[in-house]
């Protein structure tokens, strides 16, 4: 019974390090196999979720400016 109430220790899909409280993020890995799409959520911590946003955001910002 000991081992069903154990929590899966979750580790930032992106740089590795173990997450001690909650997600602060989510990555989303999309996979083609044929026809098939495979959608998998994978957490990140607040420091790479943080990272990963910015970018995203500055990116968007240059497409913004440059279209």
């Amino acid at each position: 019974m000991a081992g069903l109430l154990r929590r899966k220790r979750l580790k930032c899909d992106a740089c590795g390090d173990v997450i001690t409280a909650a997600p602060a993020g989510h990555g989303t890995l999309l996979k083609l196999r044929g026809d098939n799409v495979e959608h998998e959520e994978t957490p990140l911590c607040e420091r790479c979720a943080h990272a990963i946003g910015m970018t995203a955001l500055f990116r968007f910002a240059e497409e913004e400016e440059e279209g």
